[in-house]
């Protein structure tokens, strides 16, 4: 358990922490469900955004290998850093923007033969991104992403690609309504989640079987077939026509990722406030704090305390963008400039507010890593 008060004593804050211990712990969790399958884990960069940690969490087992980027101009950096095999998990629409995916350590998602013009004449590698959501009963339960949902629409985008000049190498279909979901929640949402997650994983991977089947009948060198998340890697891996599985939110384990069964992960990323004022009795108020996820507005989205374990946010004021009231539930509040240590709700994102990361090992700072912001650069 880290001290807090003491690891975070002389430290400016706000501050981005990482224990590398419960990383590491939650890392060899995930890869426990590949198994001998051969398969290996590619890091998915947006939720980590540490290059640092890219480089740690390789070194750590071997069958931790590539990234998944989430821009092409990310990748174009990533491979000038000394980063290989990199697949860019969104397309490119501006020829700006595709101007180094011919290198040959990236390959490229693409869905729409109108995203061909901008990769015309790169020589680039791509990737069909085929669209697993479940649609039923008139509804799209999933993200809305490629337009690729069967096996002819594949080979119509494949083919273009191919007379452009692009090779087409891999195959990459997420199924975000499995692996962002968690199995938690109010008791009549748990049944729904359930159902829908049973419906989603033979449907994932009846279409990737039918999608690779189809180009490498066609003449494709399918040799990468990417798909899951975190939250599905036990599913995904257990899919034969799978060849890899990306993980990355769940090596830091944000608090959405508390609720998955099977996954028994522990917090591993934190951001600490500093209480500079107090109001009332009984309310405390911390500088800085307004990091909010994104996806549909919720208090799901917002941070939670982590310690000290009596603070709660206010409901009409949340977490602020340059402070943060909290009411004392119990005890004592603490003094003025003592920290307040907070999870944030999704992985990634949050690291966009800090320069730098501290890297913790056994309740000690053992390194501060920059992050992509503390590098200089941003990709969306």
């Amino acid at each position: 358990m880290i001290d807090w008060a003491g690891l975070l004593a002389d430290e400016p804050l706000p501050a981005a922490v990482i224990d590398l211990d419960a990383v590491d712990r939650n890392t060899r969790t995930l890869l426990q469900h590949l198994g001998a399958s051969g398969k290996t884990a590619r890091l998915a960069t947006k939720s980590l955004r540490v290059p640092a940690l890219f480089r740690h969490l390789a070194g750590l087992d071997p069958r931790v290998r590539g990234l998944m980027a989430y821009s092409a101009r990310e990748a174009g950096w990533l491979v000038e850093q000394g980063f290989h095999d990199v697949l860019v998990a969104y397309p490119v629409a501006r020829t700006a923007d595709a101007t180094l995916v011919g290198h040959a350590e990236i390959v490229q998602v693409i869905d729409d033969e109108a995203q061909l013009a901008a990769l015309a004449g790169t020589g680039a590698r791509v990737c069909i991104d085929v669209d697993v959501s479940l649609r039923t009963l008139g509804q799209h339960l999933g993200v809305r992403r490629s337009p690729v949902r069967d096996a002819a629409r594949a080979l119509v985008v494949a083919r273009k690609a191919r007379e452009a000049g692009l090779h087409v190498v891999a195959v990459m279909a997420y199924e975000a309504q499995v692996a962002g979901l968690s199995d938690g929640g109010a008791w009549f949402e748990r049944p729904v989640k359930r159902w829908l997650k049973a419906r989603s994983v033979p449907l994932a991977a009846a279409r990737r079987k039918e999608v690779v089947d189809a180009l490498r009948a066609d003449g494709f060198a399918i040799a990468l077939v990417n798909g899951g998340g975190s939250g599905s890697v036990a599913t995904t891996a257990a899919d034969p026509v799978c060849t890899e599985v990306t993980i990355g939110s769940g090596c830091l384990c944000p608090h959405l990722f508390d609720g998955y069964l099977g996954l028994p992960l522990e917090p591993a990323a934190f951001f600490a406030l500093s209480v500079v004022r107090s109001s009332d009795a009984g309310f405390v108020t911390a500088f800085g704090g307004g990091i909010v996820a994104s996806g549909s507005t919720g208090t799901d989205r917002s941070p939670v305390v982590h310690w000290p374990t009596n603070l709660a946010p206010l409901p009409l004021e949340g977490f602020g963008e340059v402070q943060t009231p909290f009411r004392v539930t119990a005890g004592d509040a603490p003094r003025i400039g003592s920290p307040v240590v907070c999870r944030p709700a999704k992985s990634g994102e949050w690291l966009e507010r800090f320069n730098e990361v501290l890297l913790v090992r056994n309740g000690a700072v053992v390194e501060r890593a920059p992050t992509y912001r503390g590098l200089g650069v941003s990709f969306g």
